[in-house]
């Protein structure tokens, strides 16, 4: 569990949208919305506008019953007029409860909708990004950014685009009965209005420009919070006792924004008074000249209920008319977040020939690598080659580039240099998918899902999830029983025991467990490629002795690929490449590299004597 997050608008290094852009965002925002459910749409749209005209039916009505009351008390209007009149206010009252009934159901279901569609539309573009693009910090942030603001920002704009025609509407409505009690008096009003509106804007704005700027300092914030609720860094949070420290910078950056905001309300206080007071002082001249005219005999009582009434309509509409002209701008700024999340350059697994068959030969040929928007070479000139029934082994210090070349091997990443061949064919001819169906891997950070135990290791191929029933859980078991998982069989429901500790009921595993698991799930792909990076990093020695076992069985025919620092499992596989720098330093045989007295052999060394090393003055425990 997090600790609340602050909200923060596009990140602070974008540069604001373009007119163009924003028009452009707009029209999108729009046919989105239309897109999500043309029904409810239109429900919406057309109860908005019909509530719009009410207010100007309801002051005419209310004027013509004041003034026929009036004459009534002179004997010049009968009962049934005045019922009427009465009759046709209260159906205006059950018309508008109609209206706002209807609008108010449109509404929700057209914004269910529309969160339903844009989080497809977020989750289907993530399943497009190339795996460096969620490596990238600025790429995380947009699509956290996107999918923070599904909610509520389509919504909103499509709702202050029909709440502006409606205002329209309302306004001329309403400003045509004002115009008859006199030329000045719809203008006075309507200046009146304007000083509040403008300062609600102008600070808006200011408020936004303060969250961009503290776009970064919030992210830090939220982390430090984070790492106070964590449940899976309390342990180390509590041994070191470091709450004290985290909890006075996460205070130090809420001091910050507290100077930032406190400086923000007095100014806005002080110009919002400001604005009152003009106001006040407009419409109290109105009123004066309205009652000018009173005194003269020139307007009826009914005339100066609409005077009196039309002041809060026009006021409410005309603010709500400026302030949903700035609300569509600044919930498109946040709209462009979105935009710019669904612009960025996808990777289509599926382009390119299908790979048919199993793969026999994989061959790396003076292959490089560089991250995007770096200038450095995390491979350089890599060269080595592998045939089924062999092994091959990755060996170097952290950031020799180990991993980068399983991400390029299993096509996770393009190679920005030289080529990679399967069974002597570019790799790059063939579609990412259909390859990666004849590899299987275990990562170093391997995923631990809350899902139950079968899921964990049958979404190696999940379209056996739903179409092999019973034959499928014997598949699971071997699995398991391949990567000494049996434990799973003492779990209370089996292989149906919800895993992890975030839903209900889900029985958390440990370390261990957990990576055998994700062994099965390698096992479980009859897949001619094994990846195994660090496959027993988690495990004890028994474990570890059993699991190597394992993977000498199950590699029988297969290609076989091992990332590990211990080399009591690097020493099993038929070449060793020594990665040093993005560089290939050293290739051979365990018995090979030693004899050549390299820095395979130095790093043997050191950790054959850690494991020899006895306390001093006394046998080894």
């Amino acid at each position: 569990m997090n600790a609340p997050v602050r909200g923060t608008p596009p990140t602070s290094s974008d540069p604001p949208p373009t007119r163009r852009e924003q028009w452009r965002d707009l029209r999108a925002t729009v046919g989105l919305v239309w897109h999500a459910s043309p029904r409810h749409a239109l429900t919406f749209a057309g109860t908005s506008l019909l509530g719009s005209a009410l207010p100007a039916a309801n002051l005419l009505v209310g004027k013509d019953l004041l003034d026929a009351v009036a004459r009534a008390a002179q004997g010049n209007v009968t009962y049934g007029t005045l019922l009427g009149l009465l009759s046709a206010q209260v159906g205006l009252v059950i018309l508008g409860s109609l209206l706002s009934t209807v609008q108010s159901a449109a509404q929700q279901l057209l914004g269910d909708s529309l969160q339903h569609t844009v989080s497809r539309r977020i989750l289907d573009k993530a399943t497009t990004l190339s795996v460096e693009a969620f490596e990238n910090a600025d790429t995380y942030d947009r699509l956290q950014q996107a999918y923070r603001e599904v909610g509520s920002r389509p919504l909103g704009v499509a709702t202050q685009l029909v709440s502006l025609v409606g205002a329209v509407i309302t306004l001329g409505s309403v400003g045509a009965l004002m115009a008859q009690l006199g030329a000045w008096v719809l203008p006075l009003v309507v200046l009146a209005s304007l000083p509040g509106v403008i300062i609600s804007n102008r600070f808006g704005v200011e408020g936004y420009r303060m969250l961009r700027r503290q776009t970064h300092d919030a992210r830090v914030q939220n982390y430090l919070g984070s790492l106070l609720t964590s449940d899976t860094l309390v342990k180390e949070v509590r041994l070191f006792g470091f709450e004290p420290y985290l909890l006075r910078r996460w205070r130090e950056y809420y001091l910050g924004f507290r100077a930032q905001l406190e400086t923000l309300v007095r100014r806005r206080s002080a110009w919002n008074f400001g604005a009152s007071l003009l106001s006040a002082l407009l419409i109290g001249l109105a009123s004066a000249l309205i009652l000018r005219r009173a005194a003269a005999g020139q307007i009826s009582v009914g005339d100066f209920s609409v005077f009196v009434l039309g002041i809060a309509q026009v006021q409410a509409t005309v603010s709500g008319l400026l302030s949903g002209v700035s609300g569509i701008y600044q919930n498109l700024l946040y709209m462009r977040n979105l935009y710019a999340f669904l612009e960025l350059p996808g990777r289509d697994l599926n382009a390119g020939a299908t790979w048919e068959g199993r793969i026999d030969t994989i061959e790396f040929r003076d292959v490089s690598f560089r991250y995007p928007l770096t200038d450095r070479d995390v491979l350089r000139g890599v060269n080595f080659t592998v045939r089924r029934g062999e092994s091959l082994a990755l060996v170097g210090e952290n950031g020799a580039g180990k991993t980068t070349v399983v991400k390029l091997l299993t096509l996770l990443f393009q190679p920005t240099g030289g080529q990679i061949l399967l069974n002597g064919l570019d790799a790059a001819q063939f579609s990412p998918r259909s390859v990666q169906r004849e590899m299987s891997i275990i990562f170093q950070d391997f995923g631990q899902y809350q899902m139950t135990a079968r899921d964990n290791v049958a979404l190696a191929q999940s379209e056996r999830l739903e179409t092999d029933g019973p034959g499928n859980d014997e598949r699971v078991r071997r699995a398991l029983g391949s990567a000494g998982a049996e434990f799973v069989q003492t779990l209370p429901a089996g292989l149906d025991t919800p895993l992890g500790r975030l839903f209900q009921g889900g029985r958390q595993l440990s370390g261990g467990q957990w990576q055998r698991l994700a062994l099965a799930r390698l096992y479980f792909r009859q897949a001619s490629v094994l990846v195994f990076d660090e496959p027993t990093a988690a495990l004890d020695a028994q474990a570890e002795f059993e699991t190597i076992q394992a993977l000498r069985a199950e590699a029988a025919g297969r290609i076989t690929l091992i990332i590990s620092h211990r080399f009591s499992t690097v020493r099993l596989a038929d070449t060793i490449v020594m990665l040093e720098g993005g560089r290939v330093s050293e290739s051979g045989s365990h018995e090979t590299l030693l004899a050549r007295g390299g820095w395979y052999a130095e790093l043997y060394e050191l950790q054959a004597r850690g494991y020899a090393a006895t306390p001093a003055g006394g046998e080894g425990r």
